[in-house]
């Protein structure tokens, strides 16, 4: 299964101002610090300590590729983490060829997609996800350190999920509406709690009726399409609120929807039946294909 991440990149100075990527700092074009920073990557390998105590490693797996005319950058990452047990074993025989031990380094490759495009101040990162191997943060947090070697300390890179079209349509289509939340950000005070700040009031309601979940869904999307910037969401007869989140299972996957905070929205798509496989693999240039497809209906 090939399952696809795709991000926002905007780079911001201390004031929150986002910055037009392709000559930010007043000269410096982020395609080409991003090539800088990826051969940086190549040769000096990022080692890390994460929240669960294992070792962890984040290179490049070969010298990426740049591409001025797309403005993209291409190739694949290699993350490894320690705490595995395991064996390899030969596929023809199943004699044991290696074990894995609680020390070694479990060692994955996985694509990944730079595009800078000019005169805008939104990029995109588009890279391949794999169980136990994390990208976002660690790239994030590699990226920034990276730029403060080189004196650039009033801009911070930041990543933002960026669903495309295809994804949000084929569950909008497709899916089935199973429960939404109407969010209010403060609970309401009544003489008993007044002047007590008690954290925001949620309303859960679950649809167990298929003809209703299909005419509220209808509703939902209707709102997540045409919502624009208003400080409060009207719904039905219920009210105003805050936020609305609902939930839509399609193709035995669930995904949470935002009417207003749409970056919330966790963008990763299964892309299995896009791309061109070889000797079980899927191509570089198909995987090229598809992620530019992705940023251009997510743009």
């Amino acid at each position: 299964m090939i399952n696809l991440s795709i991000y926002r990149i905007t780079l911001v100075n201390k004031s929150k101002e986002q910055q037009v990527l392709s000559f930010y700092n007043e000269e410096e074009d982020l395609l080409e610090t991003m090539n800088d920073f990826c051969s940086h990557i190549h040769k000096n390998i990022r080692s890390y300590t994460d929240v669960q105590g294992k070792h962890r490693t984040f290179s490049l797996a070969n010298k990426q590729h740049k591409d001025v005319e797309k403005r993209i950058i291409t190739g694949y990452f290699d993350s490894a983490y320690t705490g595995e047990y395991g064996k390899i074993k030969d596929s023809r025989t199943s004699h044991l060829k290696y074990d894995i031990l609680k020390g070694d380094l479990f060692s994955k490759d996985f694509f990944y997609l730079i595009h800078v495009p000019k005169n805008s101040k939104y990029g995109f990162f588009v890279f391949q996800k794999k169980e136990n191997h994390g990208v976002k943060v660690v790239f994030e947090n590699a990226f920034n350190n990276f730029i403060r070697t080189k004196g650039v300390s009033n801009f911070f890179l930041e990543l933002k999920h960026a669903p495309s079209r295809y994804l949000i349509t084929n569950f909008f289509k497709f899916g089935r509406l199973k429960e939404f939340r109407l969010i209010d950000s403060t609970v309401k005070s009544n003489d008993k709690f007044i002047n007590m700040n008690l954290g925001r009031e949620e309303r859960v309601i679950k649809l167990n009726n298929a003809v209703n979940s299909e005419v509220i869904k209808d509703v939902l999307v209707e709102l997540f399409d045409n919502f624009s910037h208003e400080n409060r969401i009207s719904f039905l007869n219920h009210g105003e609120f805050d936020e609305i989140s609902f939930i839509i299972t399609h193709n035995g996957v669930s995904k949470t929807f935002y009417v207003k905070d749409k970056e919330k929205i966790r963008a990763s798509l299964n892309v299995s039946n896009m791309v061109e496989f070889q000797d079980g693999e899927a191509t570089f240039d198909s995987l090229i294909k598809i992620c530019l497809e992705l940023i251009d209906s997510a743009a």
